[in-house]
């Protein structure tokens, strides 16, 4: 008998060690009459012993039922009677006391204080508590394995804590939102979306007769969730017992409960004033028969979830579903697209045009993005509309079922904005600076630089960016660009490791120095008299402010080589801190030959033209290609043909091809360089999520890095840039270059680019 008792000690030290934390209630003893209580399990019972006994005692002792722990001044008692032990009364004199398990009827287990005369060896009176132990608990998916558990200690349901040892349960996000209902119709595959809690109540609810369970979250938490009950007939019909305007719900009698689920989904993803964290709670609530008496809650239950995180996925992961704009009548890209997404065994979706979008919109203001939890992995479009006002989103009825839709509104509606999902990018996972990034970076084009025509993305949506805490942002410098957008000059493709010692991607940089040292090569080669643009009508070159050029004549145009000098230094400031943020080296990146020029800004009133000018690709831009696993879209360059070989095409394939890569080239020059936009604004890819499940990600997922730090050197070379780009503003334009009237300029916006610490708790 010594082992169990040994071991019922160490697990009633154990159940005491946190007793601080535990709520308490006080009970005193009655020489008249047995004494009645209800105990839930996670509370003590303070028990006044000495009130109630008479100064002629001197001595007592304390036996409880199995399920009942009693603390004595430190003391642990057991139901053994070869341990009992006599204690001298003091006055005041108590004992804890907590249940072990629910009782299996009322007033089921009880515990007795017998009291002495001195010397005496039989009791002169004894002192009955009978308790009903009841236990009350929320039981969510703690441990993130798809299994409703009870947690190691109650302190942890009120924690969310990341990392692959970490605990916390976690919401999805409805991304497609309908109207606010008292009722709702689940499919047995919609009900998968939310994540279970299940109330339960174990012991003899009878004893309860007088109590009521409340369900209860805050004001503001109630406003980004909703939480369902099913109906007692076992339809698909469920009943909303919390959200907007509904912060508590009561349950009903308790005569028969014992156990009840509900179900819960966010409304909103985390965001500058979201944490992401939402708590619920279960309090047991005892009811007074004077209606004058308040209510008096007595035990409180605490879950936390977090809700899941808006992840992007790179170019880098294979694609799924390719969404295509055929009402723009790219029949080149069109088609080729199809073959290769046939090619790679991915479904093809039509999109049709939204004439509020002004053109450029489907990559632009779109991305698809993906949403986990250890039950679920939802997809859906994250949608960025510059047209404010628009009230219907016909994109959203182009998506395949099962993938939502949400709109995040942004602040700067114009046309030339930087406010807008396009001027994003997402890397590979890499490992730079000590940290793992397994979900990649989220790349961020920015003026990076205080200027008064400067363009960035707009707090609200940046901070939404930053508060998804899993592909911590950079910032990179894209404002000298036309639309401002990243893919412009580069881009993430696959690589099969086994070819080349790589990370498993490799990153394409555009390189003004390595077209023009390629046209020299040509030149010095007998080809100077190639044509540029040969295969193009003459019209499609007029209308696209473009003319035939030789090799000679792009050499000798010190304007143009002017203009991507100072595109080379902004290309090079990135390529830098690529390398710092990401963990890159030299052998992976590779840089592909391409050439820009400055113009105005197109699509803009006159009054609202800044007075600078941006770049924009001089011939079709082969960063801008689609990437679908190892096979690329390219759009077709159209360059100098050598033996009927365009170099552009030969000298890509030569840099890509070797790295396991088949590059395939789209003719679509008309609808390339058109006010319309790149074609590659016309498409958009689904792919598959990581493998790498979010929270397993360690401390790094509560730290942001700040922005790039603007130390005197990156001043300088930002401000040399800026005076470039004014002297070259100043010069007059290159033959075959059409300047193009437009207008406005977006409103500067200066913010801190630096990110507070979240606490993960």
């Amino acid at each position: 008998m010594v082992e169990p008792q040994a071991a019922r000690k160490d697990a009633l030290a154990g159940s005491f060690e946190d007793s601080a934390m535990a709520l308490q209630s006080t009970i005193r003893l009655s020489l008249d009459s047995p004494t009645h209580a209800v105990c839930v399990l996670g509370t003590e019972i303070i028990l006044d012993i000495s009130g109630c006994v008479p100064e002629k005692f001197v001595s007592l002792t304390l036996q409880g039922s199995p399920r009942v722990l009693v603390n004595v001044e430190g003391t642990m008692v057991t139901e053994l009677k070869d341990s009992i032990v006599k204690w001298a009364l003091s006055k005041p004199m108590h004992a804890l006391l907590r249940m072990q398990s629910p009782s299996l009827e009322e007033d089921g287990d009880k515990v007795l204080a017998s009291f002495y005369h001195s010397n005496d060896e039989v009791p002169a009176s004894t002192a009955v508590l009978y308790l009903t132990g009841i236990e009350i608990s929320l039981q969510v998916d703690i441990y993130r394995d798809g299994h409703l558990e009870v947690p190691r200690t109650k302190q942890e349901k009120e924690m969310w804590v990341w990392g692959p040892r970490g605990w916390g349960a976690i919401l999805l996000v409805n991304c497609s939102p309908t109207d606010l209902a008292e009722e709702k119709v689940f499919s047995s595959e919609e009900i998968k979306n939310l994540s279970p809690m299940v109330l339960m109540v174990q012991g003899p609810s009878s004893s309860l007769r007088s109590y009521q369970l409340v369900l209860h979250t805050s004001e503001e938490e109630v406003q980004k969730v909703r939480v369902y009950q099913p109906r007692d007939d076992n339809s698909h019909i469920f009943q909303l017992v919390l959200g907007p305007g509904k912060s508590s719900y009561s349950l009903a009698v308790l005569k028969n409960l014992k156990k009840v689920t509900f179900y819960v989904e966010a409304t909103e993803f985390p965001s500058a004033n979201f944490s992401g964290l939402i708590s619920f709670s279960v309090s047991l609530v005892e009811n007074s028969a004077d209606p004058s008496i308040p209510e008096i809650p007595l035990y409180k239950d605490t879950v936390v979830f977090r809700v899941a995180p808006c992840i992007f996925t790179p170019s880098t992961q294979m694609p799924l579903e390719v969404y295509l704009c055929r009402e723009l009548q790219l029949q080149g890209f069109v088609n080729t697209v199809t073959e290769l997404s046939e090619k790679n065994k991915s479904q093809v979706a039509s999109v049709y045009e939204d004439p509020s979008r002004l053109g450029r919109w489907l990559q632009d203001e779109m991305a698809f993005c993906y949403s986990q939890a250890p039950h679920k992995t939802s997809s859906f479009i994250l949608d960025t509309p510059r047209a404010a006002t628009l009230e219907d989103y016909p994109m959203k009825y182009s998506l395949s079922p099962g993938v939502g839709y949400m709109v995040q509104q942004t602040e700067d509606h114009r046309v030339a904005s930087l406010d807008s999902i396009g001027n994003l990018m997402v890397s590979p996972p890499v490992e730079a600076q000590g940290r793992d990034y397994p979900l990649g970076r989220i790349l961020i084009g920015s003026n990076f630089y205080p200027s008064a025509e400067g363009r960035d993305m707009g707090r609200r949506l940046r901070g939404f960016l930053q508060a998804q805490q899993v592909q911590a942002p950079v910032d990179l410098f894209s404002d000298w660009l036309m639309t401002g957008h990243m893919d412009e000059f580069m881009c993430f493709v696959p690589v099969d490791p086994r070819l080349k010692d790589t990370k498993g991607f490799q990153l394409l940089l555009a390189s003004p120095s390595a077209c023009y040292t390629l046209l020299q090569d040509k030149q010095e080669e007998g080809y100077g008299d190639a044509i540029l643009f040969e295969e193009v009508r003459k019209d499609q070159l007029l209308s696209n402010g473009r003319e035939a050029r030789t090799i000679n004549q792009l050499l000798s145009d010190d304007t143009l080589r002017k203009q991507n000098d100072y595109v080379e230094k902004c290309i090079r400031l990135n390529r830098t801190i690529l390398k710092e943020k990401l963990g890159l080296r030299e052998d992976d990146i590779t840089d592909i030959p391409q050439l820009f020029c400055l113009e105005k800004l197109t699509n803009v009133p006159s009054d609202q033209q800044p007075q600078r000018l941006f770049a924009k690709p001089y011939f079709p831009d082969a960063l801008q290609m689609i990437v679908m696993g190892k096979d690329l879209g390219i759009p077709k360059p159209f360059g100098p043909l050598i033996k009927g070989t365009c170099c552009l095409e030969e000298k890509i394939r030569q840099l890509l091809e070797p790295l396991g890569l088949t590059c395939t080239f789209i003719d679509d020059f008309d609808r390339y360089l058109t006010e319309i936009g790149d074609f590659c604004a016309c498409a958009n890819i689904r792919r598959v999520p990581f493998p790498f499940k979010w929270w397993g990600m360690g401390s790094q997922a509560q730290v942001f890095p700040p922005a790039p730090t603007m130390v005197s050197d990156t001043a300088g070379q930002i401000a040399g840039l800026l005076a470039q780009m004014a002297w070259v503003q100043g010069s007059q334009h290159p033959a075959g270059l059409l300047a193009t009237p437009g207008g406005p300029s977006p409103t500067l916006r200066l913010q801190s680019q630096g990110c507070d610490h979240v606490n993960c708790m």
